[in-house]
């Protein structure tokens, strides 16, 4: 990350200069959706590296209302320096963002798409109390894919081990999946605004389950 230098916030210019950095209703800090040059979303940023990445000159386009107001010095033609942050960037190059041309399959990713429930008693957990199960078995030359994996508590994980469905009389409450980068984004981030929503929910299938998740059909 660059250094901003004097740049500064909202808070700390003078009153009224810029709007207040925006928050939704519970009062938590938005985050600015990043994209690739071709429109892709790739992650949640802070307001600060969306600040580094407009002052790498790096930033091609953006979207959406503007967020906050960063306020620099005074350049050698008179003019304040200031640098808006808005709800939705599009960054050149990927060397500064995730590389993966599909969602990565971590625990974390996986536990979101199936928003911590366990696909076989239903309930939710902590990610303290989760882990990957495969619905076919490694051992029965499973993979270990998305749409060979679930989301299983522990103790259900532990109670079918490395067998069969079949043999022991278990069923899937859910069908596993491989989401794409816009359901990623979504499942990702409990605070999302409206312009950002819009435009993720562009880019989310017809059958998705994050559409039931949104409300959005």
């Amino acid at each position: 990350m660059v250094d901003t230098g004097d740049l500064k916030s909202p808070d700390e210019s003078r009153a009224g200069s810029s709007p207040a950095p925006r928050t939704n209703k519970k009062g938590k800090k938005m985050n600015v959706l990043a994209l690739d040059a071709a429109g892709l979303p790739r992650k949640w940023i802070n307001f600060e590296d969306a600040v580094s990445y407009q002052a790498k000159e790096m930033v091609i386009w953006s979207l959406g209302e503007t967020l906050k107001i960063f306020r620099g010095g005074i350049n050698n033609d008179g003019i304040e320096s200031r640098i808006e942050v808005p709800s939705i960037i599009a960054v050149r190059g990927t060397s500064s963002l995730d590389k993966f041309g599909r969602v990565a399959l971590t625990n974390k990713t996986l536990f979101s798409r199936d928003r911590h429930l366990c696909a076989y008693c239903g309930n939710n957990f902590s990610v303290s109390h989760l882990s990957r199960d495969h619905v076919i078995p490694r051992c029965e030359g499973g993979k270990d894919a998305w749409t060979n994996v679930v989301t299983a508590c522990k103790p259900c994980n532990m109670k079918k081990g490395r067998r069969l469905l079949e043999d022991i009389n278990m069923k899937l409450l859910y069908v596993p999946y491989e989401p794409n980068h816009y359901e990623n984004m979504i499942l990702s981030n409990r605070n999302i605004l409206t312009d950002q929503m819009e435009y993720l929910m562009s880019g989310v299938p017809k059958n998705s389950r994050v559409r039931d998740y949104v409300g959005v059909h």
